[in-house]
């Protein structure tokens, strides 16, 4: 399972998503992994076996929904294994800058990325992390 947020030719991708429900339900917040693609120009990277926790993923959803509706400026999804991090920043008009920051499992790698979007590739998104 994954889910996409493709904008010429730059995108973040969440792939091999996998969630233990049984983890969720004893209240272990390291319930879900997954690895995180980004592209963004000429700059790629991989982060491998990032974690976090079902309901912030949910969380985050709803956040991007409500970015999408201007009730929100602002959607930061943090991954709880190395801090990986995506954040979302919309205008008035609805375009949206995506940046963040990956880093190695070792943190001898990281890799800063940034690159506009426009609202009209989030529908898709938001239904493929639903998906998840």
């Amino acid at each position: 399972m994954g889910a996409r947020l493709e904008y010429c030719g730059n995108y973040i991708e969440i792939i091999n998503f996998y969630h233990s429900v049984d983890d969720e339900k004893n209240g272990n917040p390291y319930n879900c992994s997954f690895d995180l693609n980004v592209r963004s120009g000429v700059f790629s990277g991989v982060a491998d076996g990032c974690e976090c926790d079902y309901p912030e993923l949910q969380k985050c959803i709803k956040a991007l929904e409500e970015m999408l509706s201007f009730k929100r400026k602002e959607v930061t999804f943090v991954e709880i294994g190395v801090g990986n991090t995506i954040k979302f920043n919309c205008d008035r008009t609805g375009h949206i800058l995506v940046s963040g920051e990956l880093r190695s499992a070792t943190g001898g790698h990281a890799l800063k990325f940034e690159f506009p979007t426009d609202q009209t590739v989030f529908p898709k998104f938001i239904s493929e992390l639903k998906c998840l």
